[in-house]
């Protein structure tokens, strides 16, 4: 073992090691290509959409999240502060805090301080500009290492205002993106 591995090592025995939230966002156009469940799902997204509106939750029928339905959380946006936005839905595969389930928790009460602020720096971002985002996401939270992609979609009761989002998570490595 190398002495960067034991000190790591060491570090995180004694909790040492700090959260760290690494994210890349990639264009939607490399979906195709990089994850084609997470692609299905954008393609579903985009095809409930009316008249160059945003869907609506109900427009959604989850049966078609199935190819990632473990990894998708639904996201109560309504709430004027970004920290008290709910978790409607919680995905039961995903792995973060060793797989707690945060359905009814608000993005506030995510354990990590940085990853909180990642998360609601991102989901706001969706929320203001009704777009989707794509990302890769490299973070060390509490020791341990995660690595995914996640697709974030809007909903919109109004097609306009966005008050609901669809987050779906795939595990994935990337060696170009590592803490």
């Amino acid at each position: 073992m190398t002495a960067v591995l034991q000190t790591e090592r060491a570090f995180a025995e004694l909790g040492l090691l700090e959260d760290v939230v690494l994210r890349r966002p990639q264009p939607l156009a490399s979906l195709p290509m990089e994850d084609p469940d997470l692609n299905s799902v954008f393609e579903y997204w985009k095809s409930c959409g009316h008249d160059g509106l945003l869907p609506r939750r109900k427009d959604i029928d989850v049966l078609q999240l199935k190819p990632v339905l473990g990894n998708t959380h639904l996201v109560d946006v309504t709430a004027q502060d970004p920290a008290d936005y709910r978790f409607r839905l919680y995905g039961s595969k995903v792995r973060l805090n060793r797989f707690r389930n945060y359905t009814n928790s608000r993005v506030g009460d995510l354990p990590s301080e940085p990853y909180r602020k990642t998360v609601i720096e991102d989901y706001s971002s969706v929320v203001w500009s009704g777009s989707p985002l794509y990302q890769n996401i490299v973070a060390r939270l509490q020791s341990i290492r995660y690595s995914y992609s996640r697709l974030l979609l809007p909903l919109a009761e109004d097609g306009r205002k966005v008050n609901m989002l669809i987050i779906c998570t795939r595990d994935r490595t990337f060696s170009d993106l590592t803490v």
